[in-house]
């Protein structure tokens, strides 16, 4: 029996593993016989004073600002500082952790053919796939594994599915790209009426990967999940099975929205700060 292709899910800001699992609960269904999708959580708790009702109005999370388990925790990859001259945030507080942590999930949990993210999930989907593509970018990823039984560096992933994400600004991050595009293919799933992630921010993160695929939905800061959708992502990750002919193969689908954004609706999926 061949395998299935093995996904890393990342969540996006304020979610957990166990929320982004229930925000693409309809979407995860769909792809139960064509992938195996992990779902991690992030690297930081956020205990930052919130709105008790951001969570779900603003980032669309289950997430609650006094937890009483894992799942309703919300977590972050990192804090951002913003730039006093003009907001943007431009230095990623408690980055290496991050890296670290990372690392540490593809060596216990992998190998992996892809990632997945969502949101702040996807900028960081977006720098795994740089960073695994060519390790020697960041001495994090550089350097030998301390577990004889690990081999190191991993393979670059097949595929990146980066939904809602954008160009991380902060130059450290930033330098990952700057040199050499990564050559993974990357799917870039993007909102019409994305107010959280406007397209001076997410536009930049498709044009740092050579040959990206961009799909824009009519919706907002969220994961599409009408049945065109599904099954669009079940063809896509398909296409990189064992004999599912590859980039080729994905980039020649037909586009989700061709004849429209109609279909079945269901929930759509959502949340996350950036």
């Amino acid at each position: 029996m061949t395998a299935l292709p093995r996904i890393l899910c990342l969540p996006g800001y304020t979610q957990n593993a166990a929320i982004f699992s229930g925000r693409i609960g309809a979407l995860r269904r769909a792809l139960k016989d064509s992938a195996e999708l992990v779902f991690v959580d992030p690297t930081h708790i956020v205990d930052m004073p919130t709105d008790p009702t951001d969570f779900r109005n603003k980032f669309d999370s289950d997430a609650s600002t006094s937890p009483s388990s894992d799942a309703d925790t919300p977590r972050a990859w990192w804090f951002a500082k913003p730039h006093p001259s003009d907001g943007h945030y431009r230095e990623f507080l408690r980055f290496d952790e991050t890296l670290r942590h990372l690392r540490q999930i593809l060596e216990e949990q992998g190998p992996f053919d892809g990632v997945f993210g969502f949101s702040q999930g996807a900028a960081c989907g977006a720098i795994l796939t740089a960073l695994v593509e060519n390790p020697s970018l960041d001495p994090i990823f550089s350097a030998p594994s301390s577990n004889p039984n690990v081999a190191w560096p991993p393979k670059p992933f097949k595929f990146a599915i980066l939904s809602a994400g954008f160009f991380p600004l902060d130059p450290r991050a930033a330098g990952y790209f700057e040199q050499n595009k990564p050559k993974t293919p990357t799917l870039h799933v993007l909102g019409r009426g994305d107010t959280i992630v406007g397209e001076e921010r997410s536009v930049p993160l498709t044009r740092a990967f050579e040959g990206a695929r961009v799909e824009w939905h009519d919706g907002g800061h969220h994961t599409p999940s009408k049945a065109t959708w599904r099954r669009f992502f079940q063809s896509y990750i398909e296409a990189f099975s064992e004999e599912g002919g590859g980039a080729e193969a994905a980039n020649a689908l037909p586009s989700p929205t061709a004849g429209g954004e109609s279909g079945t609706a269901t929930p759509v999926e959502g949340g996350g700060k950036l």
